[in-house]
């Protein structure tokens, strides 16, 4: 009786499955995947599906962003444009001609960007600006750490507090599973803000385990602001250390300071229902520098995969050269088929890829794409010293890309990213120069030795990208 009951059980929950599968549109690999889970693993495959796989998060929070979302223009004294390009500057960026029609906000100019790609600087560049704030200071991380590294930073915002400061900390009720309760207490019992995005919950439709804010932001009184690949804990910050992770911050001064307190504000009301529309959050934008910046704010609730896009444009576009590294990369078949064509056209593109990965079926479905890769004139390229974590790419000598998405199906589908797209010839001189000290800290993979790697090898390989869509 039991296994009859069994078996009856798994058919109604395989059954709704498949159907729900196939009336939601999805990637057909993805389709494929949760389809070949929900048949061949009875209840187990279609309780996952029904956990990870429905995307209702994109429905919930398109709505919700709908009555949250205020236009830019209307929270600033003056718009974020600080000059008007001319007919010929114009013409030569239709890279941001295409940006501005994926993402809500416009180019800002006039800014300016420092890298921060030695962990100690970084580290102390935030201190530094945190001890400087006057009006308010918002941070927003998918992962937030409990060590000796935000213990300082933790200090310096509770001394800002004591100044008067607003502060508010936004941080992934996932990612940030390590902040420990007793610093939680300690930053709530001084006055500041602290609340987690989407916790976890066992309730059907409230499990979002899926739908992570993988954002990392930091913003002072609108004036500077820090983005990039690292999330605050001693993987990432501070002093050298045995499991300290390869990754790059960047500080920005200048109008698309707003624009990053405008993503902080959206995903801050969406999760505590506060508004922050007041002039003091977003005060008069002062041009500091030459870089152009598109920020893309990309994720569940938005129309376009803003981040998938704008990578895709980056690879046709190319001319010259691509330089890439990626911590996690795991391409749909548009993105696999643009980089091979961009290669074949004769673009020198080269990726940068972990050779210790904190993820090892992550690892094993990244090179089940080498060989489609080496076979087209792509050169890859493993980073030896440490696990690498930074998401970097610049086109041609004249754009950067930077931010917290991979090259995976998970940022370009199920994260809330942000990435900046930078027009600026020194900025992006200057990430090229980090890219090729990496390079020489990495192995060249050659499809000779890549062929050499044994069935086994191949085999796993393999089967870990069939679980591309959920890794």
């Amino acid at each position: 009786m039991f296994s009859g009951l069994y078996y009856a059980l798994g058919i109604v929950l395989a059954s709704a499955a498949l159907i729900h599968l196939l009336i939601h549109k999805r990637e057909p690999i993805s389709t494929i995947s949760w389809g070949l889970s929900v048949i061949l693993v009875p209840l187990l495959g279609p309780t996952l599906y029904f956990t990870f796989g429905p995307e209702r998060l994109i429905r919930q929070a398109s709505k919700r962003k709908r009555l949250i979302s205020v236009p830019p223009s209307k929270l600033l004294n003056q718009p974020l444009n600080l000059s008007v390009p001319s007919p010929s500057q114009t013409e030569e960026n239709s890279f941001f001609k295409f940006t501005q029609n994926i993402s809500h906000f416009p180019i800002s100019d006039g800014n300016k960007v420092l890298f921060l790609q030695d962990p100690q600087e970084a580290l102390s560049a935030m201190i530094c600006a945190i001890e400087l704030a006057k009006t308010y200071i918002h941070l927003e991380y998918y992962i937030i750490a409990s060590d000796s590294i935000t213990e300082h930073i933790f200090e310096s915002l509770i001394s800002a507090r004591k100044r008067g400061v607003e502060i508010r900390i936004l941080y992934d009720s996932i990612g940030s599973l390590s902040l420990k309760r007793f610093h939680f207490k300690k930053l709530k019992q001084a006055g500041i803000q602290i609340s987690g995005f989407l916790p976890f919950s066992l309730l059907p439709q409230r499990i979002n385990l899926n739908f992570r804010n993988h954002r990392k932001i930091l913003v002072i009184d609108g004036k500077t602001a820090f983005t990039g690949g690292s999330n605050l804990g001693k993987e990432y910050l501070g002093k050298p250390w045995n499991h300290q992770w390869r990754d790059f911050s960047i500080q920005l001064w200048g109008p698309v300071c707003l624009q990053l307190q405008e993503v902080f504000r959206e995903d801050w009301t969406f999760t505590t229902k506060e508004d922050l529309t007041h002039d003091k959050y977003f005060p008069s934008p002062k041009s500091e520098g030459n870089a152009r910046i598109q920020v893309l704010d990309s994720g569940p609730d938005t129309s376009f995969k803003a981040l998938h896009r704008a990578i895709f444009w980056g690879i046709t576009s190319a001319e010259n050269r691509i330089s890439m590294m990626t911590p996690y990369f795991i391409p749909d078949t548009a993105m696999l088929t643009a980089l091979e064509v961009a290669a074949l056209k004769g673009v020198d593109l080269k990726i940068i890829l972990p050779q210790k990965n904190d993820q090892r079926l992550v690892k094993f479905a990244s090179r089940s794409f080498y060989n489609d890769l080496l076979k087209s004139g792509v050169k890859i390229y493993e980073f030896e010293p440490k696990i690498l974590h930074a998401k970097l790419m610049t086109i041609d000598n004249n754009f950067t890309l930077i931010g917290s998405g991979n090259m995976d199906i998970r940022s370009f589908r199920l994260n809330f990213e942000i990435t900046l797209l930078i027009q600026d010839r020194e900025v992006t001189q200057q990430a090229q120069n980090f890219f090729d000290e990496d390079l020489k800290k990495s192995m060249h993979i050659t499809q000779e030795q890549f062929t050499k790697r044994g069935l086994h090898r191949e085999i796993i390989e393999n089967a870990c990208r069939i679980l591309a869509p959920i890794l």
